[in-house]
């Protein structure tokens, strides 16, 4: 199987996304008529990403977000510099990279969304498809009690913790969420939560965080990563199920978020 063959299985479960307008999910780097060796997964394809890759002869690699920091061409020196680097270990490998996003976050079951949503073992209400939102009717408790909750179901992704815009006492029972960055609480509004989890790359203070202050409505922040990394070792069970011919693991990001006081 060629590379761009395990690409098209991809896009083909993607039915909501507009594959003919504007996506994200696309080849970042290298030559995707190749054949497939090894399929290495991944949040985003940092340098111990693709060092991983090397040493197990992986030519394949796809990431949930984009791995040269961002697009444009205003960018500092230093960015550039670092791209320029991390295109000659690609090269070194003759690895192809494919960006799949806007498929991961949504796809059912196996996806980002619904495996955030499973590891936090509440009944969420069926989530339209290519919504990044959704709630949850919770046993009543505070909000430290659910903080800490989620904090321990981070620990297995590389998060020890999570910080809290509110009151920490308040009893609380409708939990709306976002998937990844995408955390528009004005968006979670119209569940009528009454606490919040969000992502830090998904709120500013000044807007998200001064708004939920003022309409007391606690706001629990958790790294973007690390509730999405869940997600993407998922997709190598996806592949073990679908498609178990293709040689397929997950590779250490080396996203490790600690917390001190």
């Amino acid at each position: 199987m060629k590379i761009k063959d395990v690409i098209e299985i991809l896009k083909q479960e993607g039915t909501w996304v507009r594959w003919n307008r504007c996506t994200r999910d696309r080849i970042l780097f290298g030559n995707e008529n190749q054949e497939v060796k090894k399929i290495g997964v991944c949040w985003v394809a940092t340098n111990k990403v693709i060092e991983q890759a090397l040493e197990k002869g992986i030519n394949f690699i796809i990431s949930h977000e984009n791995i040269f920091y961002t697009t444009g061409t205003h960018l500092e020196t230093k960015l550039v510099e670092s791209i320029e680097y991390k295109k000659k270990l690609l090269s070194k490998g003759n690895i192809c990279v494919y960006r799949c996003h806007d498929v991961w976050d949504s796809i059912p079951k196996y996806g980002v969304s619904d495996v955030w949503a499973k590891k936090l073992c509440f009944d969420f209400r069926n989530r339209v498809i290519n919504s990044y939102y959704q709630c949850a009717n919770i046993p009543k408790q505070t909000v430290s009690q659910l903080a800490k909750h989620v904090a321990n179901v981070l620990k297995d992704d590389g998060e020890e913790g999570v910080y809290v815009f509110g009151d920490v006492n308040k009893k609380v029972s409708h939990l709306a969420m976002g998937t990844g960055a995408a955390t528009n609480i004005f968006e979670m509004l119209e569940f009528n939560p009454d606490v919040v989890i969000v992502a830090d790359d998904g709120i500013t203070n000044y807007k998200d965080a001064q708004y939920a202050i003022d309409h007391d409505l606690p706001m629990i922040v958790v790294n973007h990563a690390c509730c999405e990394i869940g997600g993407l070792k998922n997709m190598v069970t996806y592949f073990n199920d679908k498609h178990p011919e293709l040689d397929v693991e997950y590779l250490d990001e080396g996203f490790k978020i600690s917390y001190f006081k």
